[in-house]
């Protein structure tokens, strides 16, 4: 998979206190977690939990630009209830949206 940055990203990951370079950390983490989600609009798009090298539990938003490229749009640090659940499926106690099909994409107000 190929990423590409979003022109306007940069403003977003200053803003969420992110460095590039942790938003890559995760991406290429091999303890991601890809989970599908919509806009409020219902566009679809993908996050990917995860952590950076020193341990900091961030959230990337990317949108599909290409069949084999993934726009990386914007990060956030995760919020206490997504720790709390990121943790869990850390332990094996939580099956990943991707494994509960259809219906169970979260939004993204969280984001």
């Amino acid at each position: 998979m190929q990423y590409e940055w979003w022109y306007g990203a940069g403003e977003h990951l200053d803003r969420a206190g992110i460095e590039a370079w942790e938003v890559m950390e995760v991406l290429y983490s091999p303890r991601r977690r890809p989970r599908p989600a919509r806009t409020p609009e219902g566009l679809p798009v993908l996050t990917v939990w995860g952590r950076t090298d020193e341990g900091r539990p961030v959230v990337v938003l990317l949108r599909r630009t290409g069949q084999e490229t993934l726009e990386i749009v914007m990060a956030a640090p995760m919020r206490p209830h997504q720790l709390r659940e990121h943790e869990k499926w850390e332990v094996g106690g939580e099956r990943s949206t991707c494994e509960r099909g259809p219906g169970h994409d979260p939004g993204l107000a969280d984001l």
